[in-house]
């Protein structure tokens, strides 16, 4: 474990709360706290806001992330929505070169989080249910005013996953991506 005098902050660039909750508990259970978060977070509520604003801020942010490299590390949780996960990275090294900013290098310690359909699936697959990343969860794992309820257990379930290298079979291909992006930090956490 890092001392805090030599812990990095972590800027994390997300769509909405629950985005924010789920990560920030997941960091929570390597000893950060909130005074080490700082979080950009889209303000509007649907109609794709949250993706959108996720996409014109990200070249941005990682531009910023490279001026300060040696005391951040940038999260990025943008869900695929209908789309893949590939074709989201895609659109974030798309954003880049449209703003005229290095997309993504491999040394950059830059997580991309992108749960598909929405994170919404993750919860429901770390609560227990089948699923699969096409059907939409959202209205039974909406948490919407409680997203604190949604991430306590569920989230220390998925941390033990990655920590053990143990996905279940089943789980859904986007938390697998996931555990393995969380690799680029994991000499941080």
């Amino acid at each position: 474990m890092m001392s805090k005098a030599s812990r990095v902050g972590v800027v994390i660039l997300c769509e909405d709360k629950l985005h924010r909750v789920f990560v920030t508990r997941f960091l929570k259970l390597h000893d950060y706290t909130e005074h080490d978060f700082r979080v950009e977070q889209c303000s509007a509520r649907g109609g794709g806001a949250g993706e959108s604003f996720v996409r014109r801020n990200y070249p941005n942010q990682l531009k910023a992330y490279r001026s300060r490299q040696a005391k951040t590390f940038l999260i990025v949780v943008i869900d695929a929505d209908t789309r893949s996960v590939s074709d989201r990275q895609a659109q974030l090294g798309q954003a880049c070169r449209e703003a005229s900013v290095q997309p993504r290098q491999d040394a950059d310690l830059v997580v991309h989080v992108i749960p598909r359909r929405a994170i919404n699936t993750w919860l429901a697959f770390l609560d227990g249910e089948p699923v699969d990343e096409t059907t939409d969860y959202g209205h039974r794992y909406a948490f919407r005013g409680r997203e604190g309820d949604a991430s306590r257990r569920l989230v220390k379930r998925l941390h033990e996953m990655c920590q053990a290298g143990d996905l279940p079979e089943d789980a859904p291909p986007s938390l697998g991506h996931a555990c393995r992006e969380f690799e680029r930090i994991k000499n941080r956490l």
